[in-house]
């Protein structure tokens, strides 16, 4: 099953979510309400909902069977409680969006909440979209990538202390057993065609297809 969460971030880095519209969705704080203005029902809304005011927050109330508010000073952001939830749900797919743009502090929370132990069970499962952009982390192994439609560029970026034996293979630039430290940024390469393979013996990597 596969459950799309919106978060609040910015709705012009958000893509169209039409073609979206009739999946499982969860609102996440101020993304449960845009999800109502755009006539998508979420089937839960969770969050501190510190962003909204009370006769949003009602509205939300009237129209989201599941609600679930938390206080404003807890431990866990509010992306980490729907990434909870959706695991709890058995979902085998998970889409986030509105995690980036905005503030900053935001966006690096959203992207390496996935690098917590008690989190790295949503890696397999987890990619972050929006307009420029589409992400995931990947735990070692090996990994035939596809060329997703209109993303001309990839990459790979270590947010783990050090990624061994990283091998690329079908992109501009290829590698082979290389080893980088945390924050190597590979950017701005390419796929030879439309697929590549990635592969890695230790460490965590983010990937992100990336247009212009």
């Amino acid at each position: 099953m596969r459950i799309c969460l919106l978060l609040g971030g910015p709705m012009s880095n958000v893509p169209d979510l039409t073609p979206y519209k009739d999946d499982y969705w969860v609102g996440i704080d101020r993304g449960a309400f845009r999800l109502l203005e755009m006539g998508i029902t979420p089937k839960a809304a969770m969050g501190d909902f510190d962003s909204l005011s009370s006769k949003e927050l009602a509205f939300v109330r009237d129209n989201v069977v599941f609600v679930e508010q938390y206080p404003a000073e807890k431990d866990e952001t509010d992306a980490m409680l729907g990434i909870t939830y959706a695991l709890n749900q058995k979902a085998d797919e998970i889409l986030v969006f509105g995690a980036t743009g905005g503030r900053m502090d935001h966006t690096l929370a959203n992207l390496f909440m996935l690098t917590y132990e008690s989190y790295q069970a949503a890696i397999p499962v987890t990619t972050f979209v929006d307009k420029q952009n589409t992400l995931k982390m990947y735990q070692p192994g090996r990994y035939e990538l596809e060329k997703q439609d209109k993303m001309k560029y990839i990459a790979f970026t270590v947010v783990s202390a050090e990624v061994t034996g990283l091998t690329l293979e079908g992109f501009k630039y290829p590698l082979n057993n290389a080893t980088y430290p945390f924050g190597s940024a590979l950017s701005s390469n390419e796929f030879v065609d439309e697929h590549g393979v990635l592969s890695f013996s230790e460490g965590l990597i983010l990937m992100s297809q990336s247009h212009d």
